[in-house]
């Protein structure tokens, strides 16, 4: 049963407070309270420096957020400004999510959907699948399908690479590069 809760954990939380209080911050704060609950406080530490050879096992993910600058406006349905307003991501929120999202958010959910992966291969389109809770309001059905196959396959490759370096820092440094790419470029569209 506890398996079942933790892999719907972010579920929850983005179905109550992204697509019912159209609230970011709280849909994103709520998911980690889980991990944290989940973990009992007890995180996975990241060993020291990794290994340069290591390292270049993340660096693909650096191209994420210069790939979605450029797709970005032929990507969505719907202004995209708007979109984050609809979500209370602007001004203020918006600058503390860039930190937020980019460091703290990868290192929790690597801690979270780490130890998942380990246990069932539903893991990888879960982990998927919960993003597309929050993209379907922005994306199209295809860019959507996409979406889905792309989280599946790097949930897939950041297991293989917990596997092949002994622990979770390679996958969470990769977690990073493509989030604070993400949102990063997600500023840079708006700002611009």
């Amino acid at each position: 049963m506890s398996l079942i809760l933790k892999l719907l954990a972010p579920y929850l939380a983005v179905a109550v407070f992204w697509c019912g209080f159209s609230n970011a911050w709280l849909a994103i704060l709520a998911y980690h309270v889980q991990v944290l609950l989940w973990s009992r406080c007890s995180l996975p530490r990241m060993r020291g420096p990794a290994k340069r050879r290591d390292l270049l096992l993340a660096l693909p993910t650096v191209v994420t957020g210069l790939l979605l600058y450029f797709l970005l406006p032929h990507i969505t349905h719907t202004d995209f400004s708007t979109w984050l307003t609809d979500h209370r991501l602007t001004g203020i929120a918006f600058l503390i999510m860039i930190p937020y999202f980019g460091f703290v958010h990868p290192y929790l959910e690597q801690a979270h959907w780490g130890p998942l992966r380990k246990r069932t291969a539903l893991a990888h389109p879960l982990f998927a699948g919960y993003h597309l809770l929050v993209l379907f309001s922005l994306l199209s059905v295809g860019w959507l399908v996409l979406c889905f196959v792309v989280l599946t396959a790097a949930s897939y490759l950041w297991q293989k690479i917990s596997e092949q370096t002994g622990d979770l820092t390679v996958a969470t440094v990769s977690h990073v590069l493509a989030d604070l790419g993400v949102v990063v470029a997600a500023w840079v569209s708006v700002s611009g």
